[in-house]
């Protein structure tokens, strides 16, 4: 969203008023507005009156009886069968209507129909000033303007002319661009179910909220969902969502969950350029606002589709229309130059303050008449309710010098009242700098309250809550700017009346969308809010309702200060003390918030509480369709609001979203959530709750701590500048020069609540004792203070005060010394009755002892008989009496007044007060009204005044005499003049006449027709009727040569033989060679004798067909007749006349005549030999084949080699030439070489160039490695496990008894493997290198020696002495399977 700068919106200083306005103008202080326009009298007006006068035509003429009838219309009347144009242009001299077939002439397929000049339109043989003619065809479907030579209407008779091209001021569609007209009936352009389409009127009975809004600026967001953005067709779209935003609805089903009640639409008439307010044609439709804006038909449709969609959904639509200027552009000025624009006294424009250069003169009768046909045209085709003037103020006027307004507007209600009495008509009166430089509510909240534009600040939203709800509980019809309820900001001014709607706010302030649709429902509910009045306190009003099935009374109390405020609710009518809460600054709606008692309602700070009477609000029971979702910020420890709730409600089964933009100071932690962020609207109440950390209270004050108690007072600085606002309970604490905050005793526990700019809140809570807490109660006695230590020394007497302490029943006094709670004695109350009710019987202490009644209890007014009446109070013990006139009713002619209180006659007659009625008394001829009361006469006798028999003044019907009845005219009375009774059809005023055709006759009276002898056929003789006597005037029939012509109605012969007119035919007379064509009715000749004509042995003259004789025919030719010169016959195949010849082609031959063509040798191929024929010698012109490197071309026909090699074209492919190190390319046809020899480029062995694969050599395997190739260097082969070059030998040793020992073996520290032999063929397992530890059996040594060895100590294999290790490996071989030891071979590993 764009942003206007603020120093650009606090320039543009415009009322709360206009920007949040409440009501539109619908009347008017006339004498002191500033729009009123202010006219100089000057020659111009005088002229254009005159015109005026002479010339004005309303579409209506009066028939003979006097009754105004519907004439012809101004503009193009379209029929299939005819098209006529009618202009009214009393000051042109010239007109012609140019017709095109496209609304442009860049169009494809432009071109010009034609140029027609209109005529001057005569009545009576007077020009009424309009200009006609009638294209007969049908011209549906073209376009059309004027070319119009005129003066102004000062120089109308003169030269002075000029010429204009314009369209028709009258036009219902026209091209896309405007300046051209289209030729269509509209009414038979209409979205299906259009007929059953019916207006919605703005119900005057119920408070109306109407939403102002654009067309285009309702849709043209990205955001809103809408698929057809800124055109009529966005209103036709069901289940749009705001995008990113929950499923929240949008577009015409957002508008009925809002519960506005009419679519105010701004100008969508045809207007010039982007100016909505500058209107080029006003009884057709915006094209570019339609899809197809070239379409006129589709312009006229979907703008009907746009007006439906919203009538279906409940809405009334109201048009805005500015008919008070327009653009440079409309035709309506060049039609008739200086008639329809104000202008000043020399010529040029006149101008208000109101910022549009071209002002119509609503002083002309024919221009009003132009508005009042408009929106009869808009309300009869488009079915629109009602229509807002823009700068209405400017349709009234008066002249200079001169304090007479002009109340034109009135006049013009009335006329469209006569025509549909339900539409309204309202407006506003922004000037165009106001409307391009409007600014909204929100953003000058923003401005005051220092927040920062673009962002929402919860301050400022809740003051903009606060005006909303003071708005909306106001009575009358209401207007709202479309996306107020969103705390829309303007977003600039390049377009006049900025209303675009940024569908996002519909989220991200869905709580103050909420809190419109609530009050919405309250506005809904209560019928008192529909009519307008005047509220002399807008801080507290009351409105008494007027059904049965409504709430009562409805209180309304402001609070716009930062403070709250005890506001006292008016007393009217119906007193109320119990109220149920239905707006309260968070949550609005028809459902209870809470309730209050008492007539002073504590009002928090920048809230307006709407209330209702908790009697009437049980009774009636409003029911709401809508769920809500309460949105609550809390801190966790303590349970206490962080902020306040924020409420979210809509009908149920649609969707919410908790809005994302709900800023949270940073000292704050976020905790947790309970319930749904998104979800869907129940019938129950649905709870958010966000939990946070708390801030220490004690960090940001100073001198007092969080549930601290204190004696008399507590004082404290608040530290950190964030905190502005500091309250204690509801009470808002300011601070001394210090800086210090004072908090006064009270009962119980207090909260000190801290708020920073936009609202949130820190708590602490203290205790401010009045009194210190002593240890004793006896001040003649010392004491200390157990709360704040102070010590408090002996008094030497009481100190008792002077005001009473009392109770229910007795009164004394306290003393007054700190801690003291020793007393007087206590007495009982008593006080002195003075006689008077309302006055109460009070002790010396102040007790009431008996209460006053509020007022006396009066008995009935007794008359005192001479026009005073009295009465007494019935109260026990009062002597207290009034005595007053009597007052009320009305004395008659008849009878004294009657007394309203005591019911007693007093005073005198009045004779100018009748208590009867007016009636006539009416004889034969005359009336004469009087009052049937006492007799006396209201007017003169008078003279019946007739009409049809009836009395037009006394509605006396006349008995009528005298007259007498004819055939064809009832009797006329003698009295009344006017016809009665029935005709006497035997009372004949004419004679019987024959009525005579050229073939029946009938004869009737020639006064009523009675017929007396039905029709019937003449009775012919001789070419005359024997029974009527009509003479046949004979016509008919034809003289021939042979006979005169007959009658074709009476059958006489009546003329001559014509002997030039031949009945029969004319036919042909034929020899062998002549012919001659003559009449077979009289034989007269035609032609004379003549050869024939021949063509192909026929004539082409008479038709005659030759019988041929004489020629010879040949084998290509039939013999020629000797008569007519043509073949005939068949040929001779055998006769020939010409000789053989050889047809060749390319690759055949074959011989025939070359006179008919005869085959005497058939096709064959070319026998060749040597590129020629041998059979007929053709030559073959070689074709075809390609040279290669390894061969010439080779004829395709003959098969000759016809060329030498191309050394450049191969026949064969590129291959690769590889050897086991290198590559290079040739050809495999010719080995032609490519490139040159190079070194493979090897990867695993194979070349990435040529994909040659290496045969590998070279290179040596061992345990862990394979081979490396010498030539490719990649491994190759398998492991070689009898290979180990990292096998090391490791030596015996022997076992000791606390050692194992091991044998001789060998270890590949490479493959992790153990061997019994250097050539590590022999695999064993690790364990089997062990020996194990010696125990006390004989040792091995022991049994192997003989009886002269000594016995051998125990070695271990680390001495080095060895010699005993043969006889270790002996044995391990020997005895193998015994000790355990297995010997492996294993296969190489890969």
């Amino acid at each position: 969203m764009k942003y206007l700068n603020l120093k650009k919106i606090t320039a543009v200083v415009l009322s709360i008023g206009m920007v949040f306005s409440s009501s539109a103008v619908t009347g008017f202080a006339a004498d002191n507005s500033k729009k009123i326009a202010t006219i100089p009298s000057s020659y111009i007006n005088k002229v254009a009156e005159d015109i005026d006068n002479k010339y004005f035509y309303d579409g209506t003429y009066v028939d003979d009886w006097g009754h105004t009838r519907k004439g012809r219309q101004l503009g193009a009347t379209y029929t299939k069968e005819s098209t006529e144009f009618l202009l009214w242009a009393p000051a042109a001299t010239y007109v012609k209507v140019n017709i095109y077939a496209t609304g442009d002439d860049n169009d494809s397929n432009a071109r010009d129909i034609g140029t027609y000049a209109l005529e001057k339109m005569l009545v009576n043989g007077e020009w009424n000033g309009l200009w006609i003619i009638t294209l007969i065809g049908d011209w549906g479907g073209l376009y059309y303007d004027y070319t119009i030579t005129t003066t102004d209407i000062t120089h109308i008779g003169s030269d002075r002319t000029t010429k204009y091209k314009i369209q028709d001021p009258y036009s219902v569609a026209v091209s896309k661009d405007g300046k051209r007209s289209y030729i269509t009936d509209t009414s038979s352009v209409s979205p299906e179910g259009w007929d059953s389409d019916r207006h919605v009127y703005v119900d005057s009975t119920k408070a109306n909220t109407v939403y102002k809004i654009s067309v285009k600026d309702f849709s043209s967001d990205t955001a809103s969902g809408m698929t057809a953005g800124g055109k009529y067709s966005a209103f036709t779209e069901k289940g749009a969502k705001v995008n990113s935003a929950g499923e929240l609805v949008s577009g015409i089903d957002y508008l009925k969950e809002l519960g506005v009640t009419t679519v105010q639409l701004a100008p969508f008439a045809d207007f010039d350029g982007d100016s909505e307010y500058e209107i080029l044609n006003y009884n057709v439709p915006e094209a570019s606002y339609a899809s197809n804006p070239s379409d006129s038909k589709t312009v006229i449709k979907e703008c009907k589709e746009m007006i439906q969609a919203l009538h279906s959904a409940g809405f009334s639509v109201v048009m805005e229309m500015p008919y008070t200027h327009a653009s440079e552009e409309n035709p309506l000025e060049k039609s008739v130059p200086w008639f329809y624009y104000r202008l000043n006294t020399n010529g040029t424009r006149y101008t208000t303050n109101t910022g549009y250069d071209n002002e119509f003169s609503t002083e002309r009768k024919m221009y009003r008449n132009y508005m009042v046909n408009s929106m009869r045209y808009w309300a009869e085709e488009y079915h629109i309710d009602g229509f807002s003037l823009d700068l209405i103020d400017c349709v009234n006027m008066k002249y200079k010098g001169s304090s007479y307004v002009y109340k034109w507007l009135d006049e013009i209600k009335t006329s469209l009242a006569k025509e549909d009495a339900n539409l309204v008509i309202w407006g506003d009166n922004y000037t165009k700098e106001e409307r391009q430089n409007k600014t909204s509510l929100y953003d000058e909240i923003i401005g005051s309250t220092g927040g920062t534009y673009g962002e929402r600040n919860e301050k400022a939203v809740k003051i903009y809550k606060q005006k909303a709800a003071m708005k909306y509980a106001k009575p009358g019809t209401l207007f709202m700017d479309g996306g107020e309820e969103m705390c829309n900001s303007v977003e600039g001014t390049t377009l006049a009346d900025s209303s675009y709607v940024e569908w996002k706010d519909s989220a991200e302030y869905a709580d103050v969308v909420s809190y419109y649709r609530g009050l919405m429902e309250i506005r809904k509910a209560f019928s008192p809010l529909a009519k307008s009045q005047t509220i002399k306190n807008s801080e507290a009003y009351v409105l008494a309702g007027t059904k049965d099935d409504e709430w009562n009374t409805m209180a309304v109390l402001n609070n716009e200060s930062d403070v709250s405020k005890e506001i006292t609710i008016p007393v009217q009518g119906r007193a109320a003390t119990d109220w149920v809460v239905i707006a309260n600054g968070e949550s609005a709606g028809v459902v209870s918030l809470g309730e209050v008692s008492g007539s002073v309602i504590t009002v928090p700070a920048y809230t307006t509480m709407i209330l209702v009477d908790k009697e009437s609000f049980d009774d009636v029971a409003v029911t709401s369709g809508k769920g809500k979702v309460i949105v609550n910020y809390v801190i966790k420890d303590s349970e206490q609001k962080l902020r306040e709730s924020i409420t979210l409600q809509g009908t149920s089964g649609t969707n919410y979203a908790v809005p994302e933009n709900i800023k949270i100071p940073s000292g704050y932690t976020f905790l947790s959530k309970t319930g749904d962020e998104k979800g869907v609207y129940t019938s129950e109440t649905q709870t958010v709750t966000y939990y946070y950390n708390a801030i220490n209270p004690d960090t940001v004050v100073d001198g007092i701590k969080n549930n601290g108690v204190y004696c008399e007072k507590a004082q404290f600085k608040v530290t950190s500048s964030d905190y502005t606002q500091v309250m204690a309970v509801n009470k808002t604490l300011t601070p001394d020069v210090d800086g210090i905050y004072t908090v006064s005793a009270a009962d119980g526990t207090q909260t000190i609540t801290l708020t920073d700019n936009e609202g949130y809140s820190i708590y602490l809570s203290i205790t401010v004792n009045a009194d210190h807490t002593m240890d004793n109660s006896d001040c003649t006695k010392e004491s200390i203070c157990s709360v704040c230590h102070k010590i408090f020394p002996a008094q030497t007497n009481h100190k008792f005060s002077d005001t009473w302490t009392k109770d229910d029943t007795y009164h004394w006094k306290v003393c007054e010394n700190d801690g003291c709670t020793v007393t007087t004695t206590k007495t009982k109350h008593s006080g002195t009755d003075d006689g008077d009710c309302t006055t109460p019987v009070i002790c010396e202490c102040g007790e009431i002892v008996t209460a006053a009644k509020a007022e006396h209890s009066y008995g009935e007014w007794k008359s005192n008989g001479n026009g005073t009446h009295t009465h007494k109070c019935t109260t026990a013990g009062c002597t207290i009496e009034e005595t007053e006139s009597c007052v009320g009713g009305a004395a008659t002619c008849k009878k004294r007044a009657v007394c309203t209180d005591c019911n007693a006659e007093y005073g005198t007659l009045n004779p100018a007060n009748h208590s009867g009625e007016q009636v006539w008394v009416q004889t034969e001829k005359t009336h004469q009204k009087k009052y049937d009361c006492c007799g006396a006469e209201v007017t003169n006798i008078a003279d019946h005044i007739w009409e049809n028999g009836h009395c037009t003044v006394c509605g006396y019907d006349c008995i009528h005499i005298g007259g007498k009845a004819t055939c064809t005219q009832k009797a006329v009375c003698n009295i009344c003049h006017s016809e009665y009774g029935e005709i006497n059809a035997d009372n004949h005023s004419g004679v019987e006449k024959w009525i005579q055709t050229a073939t029946t006759h009938e004869k009737r009276y020639d006064c009523c027709g009675k017929v007396t002898i039905e029709q019937e056929n003449h009775k012919w003789k001789d070419g005359a009727c024997e029974t009527c006597g009509y003479v046949c005037v004979h016509s008919g029939g034809e003289a021939t040569c042979t006979k005169g012509a007959v009658c074709e109605i009476c059958g006489k012969e009546y003329t001559d033989k014509d002997m030039a007119n031949h009945s029969g035919k004319q036919v042909w007379v034929q020899t062998e060679k002549t012919h001659q064509k003559k009449y077979d009715c009289c034989g007269a000749e035609v032609t004379n004798i003549a050869d024939h004509i021949w063509e192909n042995g026929h004539c082409t003259v008479c038709g005659y067909d030759c019988i041929h004789k004489g020629g010879k025919a040949t084998c290509t030719q039939k013999a020629v007749c000797d008569i007519c010169h043509s073949e005939y016959g068949e040929i001779n195949a055998d006769n020939h006349s010409g000789v053989e010849k050889w047809i060749q082609t390319a690759t055949t031959h074959e011989k025939k005549y070359d006179c008919c063509g005869k085959v005497t040798i058939a096709q064959e191929n070319h026998n060749w030999k040597d590129g020629a024929c041998e059979t007929c010698g053709y030559v073959c012109v070689h074709s075809g084949g390609e040279a290669t490197c390894t061969k010439g071309a080779v004829c395709e026909t003959c098969g000759k080699e016809y060329t030498d090699k191309d050394m450049a074209n191969h026949s064969g492919k590129l291959v690769w030439v590889q050897t086991e190190k290198t590559h290079k390319q040739a050809y495999d046809c010719c080995d032609k070489e490519v490139s040159t020899s190079e070194a493979h480029g090897w990867k695993n062995g194979v070349c990435t160039v040529c994909d040659y694969q290496c045969k590998h050599a070279g290179g040596s395997a061992t345990c862990v490695k394979k081979a490396v190739c010498t030539i490719c260097s990649e491994e190759y082969g398998t492991y070689n496990m009898s290979m180990h070059e990292g096998l090391q030998s490791v030596a015996a040793k022997a076992a000791t008894r606390t050692d194992e020992g091991n044998i001789e073996y060998w270890y590949c520290k490479d493959c992790d493997r153990y061997y019994i032999k250097q050539d590590g063929l022999v695999e064993i397992e690790k364990s089997q290198t062990v020996v194990a530890k010696i125990t006390d059996t004989t040792s091995l040594t022991d049994t192997c020696k003989d009886d002269n060895t000594e016995t051998v100590k125990e070695q271990a294999p680390d001495t080095g002495d060895n010699k005993h290790v043969f006889v270790w490996l002996l044995m391990f071989v020997i005895g193998g399977a015994a000790a355990g030891l297995t010997v492996k071979g294993r296969k190489p590993e890969n």
